[in-house]
């Protein structure tokens, strides 16, 4: 059983080498290409078209909405470490 297992983990640590050592090509830039865009960078850019689109929206509703969020999450953070504390001291 042992000598089976061994083997196994053999073939695949060999596996593992012979996928490791295929190159793959790599493309440079022209001037034609376009970057990748994530989901999270095409989120950031519509929140930021829906909140310039608003009449009235300035700066200090900007920092105040941020720092509204970041009170929440770390208030949040700060009840979620309260607790854990309280279980594994209690």
């Amino acid at each position: 059983m042992q000598k089976q297992v061994a083997y196994q983990v053999h073939d695949d640590v060999d596996t593992a080498a012979q996928a490791s050592h295929r190159t793959e090509a790599v493309r440079l830039a022209g001037a034609a290409s376009r970057p990748v865009d994530s989901p999270a960078r095409q989120l950031q850019r519509d929140v930021a078209a829906a909140f310039g689109a608003r009449q009235g929206w300035s700066v200090k509703r900007t920092v105040l909405l941020g720092a509204a969020y970041h009170a929440v999450i770390l208030s949040a953070l700060c009840l979620a470490a309260f607790e854990t504390f309280s279980h594994v001291a209690g």
